[in-house]
């Protein structure tokens, strides 16, 4: 592990260089080693991350880009890094020395998220620890939807909180996208089987069954965090609709 990090989750402190402040809004160690796992699989050659704060998920992404064959370019998005969060995320990168692989946007992902879109940027690994209202998470899925690859994984960490197990119930829906099965140490095969059996028997009761009666806030997934791929191109129609 980067020593920069270790030191991180050790103290669970982290500083300005003026300031010790106490580590929080961090994922757990545990969900950057599966993110990592992922990074490992998909091998992407751009990686898109929506929030940092102190940069604890950055470090953990960054490392795992930084043992790939080709580093990859990390597109990293938090608007209140500076206001908010003191630099300290910025400061850590160039402290574990993988402020080359990112590409960094002070800005609201409603703004820049377009501008990748219109100048072609593709992506293949994205994950979105943003604003966490259900309309800024569906947002900023629906711009990632437009770059995105097939065959991309987008996740959504705190798939809990009812604002983002929302939006990640809509994605379900979605013909182009299927569950991810993760290969991290929180993955478990007969879990995930066990979920997939359930949509499928939530896709066929639907039709007797008010919805909400099916919205249980722990029917989406296994752990803190949901991740789903792209199978195929996004062909819906304009007349496409599916409850969720």
């Amino acid at each position: 592990m980067n020593p920069v990090l270790e030191y991180i989750l050790a103290t669970k402190t982290v500083s300005d260089g003026h300031t010790t402040f106490p580590l929080q809004f961090e994922i757990p160690p545990e969900e950057g080693e599966s993110l990592q796992h992922v990074i490992a699989q998909i091998q992407p050659k751009t990686f898109l991350e929506i929030g940092m704060a102190y940069g604890v998920s950055t470090l953990f992404i960054c490392e795992a880009l930084a043992r790939l064959p080709t580093p990859a370019d990390h597109i990293v998005i938090d608007p209140f890094q500076t206001s908010q969060w003191l630099g300290i995320g910025l400061r850590h990168l160039r402290e574990a020395g993988y402020e080359r692989l990112v590409r960094f946007y002070e800005e609201r992902s409603e703004f820049i998220l377009p501008r990748l879109v219109a100048e072609g940027t593709t992506v293949d690994l994205a994950f979105i620890d943003g604003w966490h209202t259900f309309d800024q998470t569906l947002v900023d899925f629906y711009f990632l939807n437009r770059m995105l690859r097939v065959g991309g994984v987008v996740i959504f960490d705190d798939a809990r909180w009812p604002s983002i197990h929302r939006v990640a119930r809509h994605v379900l829906t979605y013909p182009a996208y299927e569950l991810f099965s993760r290969p991290g140490p929180e993955f478990r095969h007969s879990l995930l089987g066990r979920l997939r059996l359930r949509v499928a028997r939530r896709k066929l009761v639907r039709r007797i069954l008010h919805p909400d009666l099916l919205r249980r806030p722990w029917d989406i997934g296994p752990g803190r965090y949901i991740a789903f791929r792209k199978v195929a191109p996004d062909q819906r129609s304009t007349t496409w609709y599916e409850d969720f």
